[in-house]
């Protein structure tokens, strides 16, 4: 078992670095590659006995909101950590529709986060989403306390900037959603 271990974790690094040096720029990301990247990602997790079993796809609605985040103003983006969830801004928690009254709220799981998108390709932008705001509690979680996220985690992007030490730099603003379901 730990050979079958040591072989997956070399097999899908390689795979990373295959993925990274092929990548034709940060613009050529569709969110089905995104997702595909999230997938693999889940699958050696999976086979690693580390994480449950779940899978993502593209989402209009996901999708949208991304694009919305990334319209916004830097100064509104703004979120800071919290006790494994992320506290975001009064315009993004309402684009996310994560402020009071809205569906989401109670409905539905959310992720939201960016990633820093130049030249590191799908897999590497799976990844850095994955270990930064999707491997940890949605930030609406706290308010789902019976209730854990569907299988199917519906995904949507868009490119923006976003100033990282001192720097504009390309980002990719991500937002992830699940259907909140009973626990068994």
């Amino acid at each position: 078992m730990k050979m079958l271990k040591k072989l997956l974790a070399v097999v899908l690094t390689g795979a990373m670095a295959l993925t990274l040096l092929t990548a034709c720029g940060s613009k050529a990301v569709r969110d089905k590659d995104i997702a595909d990247a999230l997938n693999d990602i889940v699958k050696s997790s999976v086979a690693a006995g580390k994480h449950e079993n779940y899978t993502f796809k593209p989402g209009t609605d996901e999708q949208a909101m991304a694009k919305a985040i990334a319209a916004l103003p830097e100064k509104d983006w703004n979120i800071t950590a919290g006790g494994g969830n992320n506290k975001f801004s009064g315009p993004v928690m309402k684009i996310l529709g994560l402020d009071e009254g809205s569906t989401n709220k109670t409905s539905r799981f959310v992720w939201c986060g960016a990633v820093i998108a130049d030249e590191i390709g799908a897999t590497g932008q799976a990844y850095h989403a994955m270990n930064e705001f999707l491997g940890k509690d949605a930030a609406n979680a706290g308010k789902l306390p019976n209730k854990k996220p569907g299988d199917i985690r519906y995904i949507g992007t868009a490119l923006g900037t976003l100033t990282i030490h001192g720097k504009q730099t390309t980002v990719r603003f991500i937002v992830v959603t699940a259907e909140a379901v009973d626990k068994k």
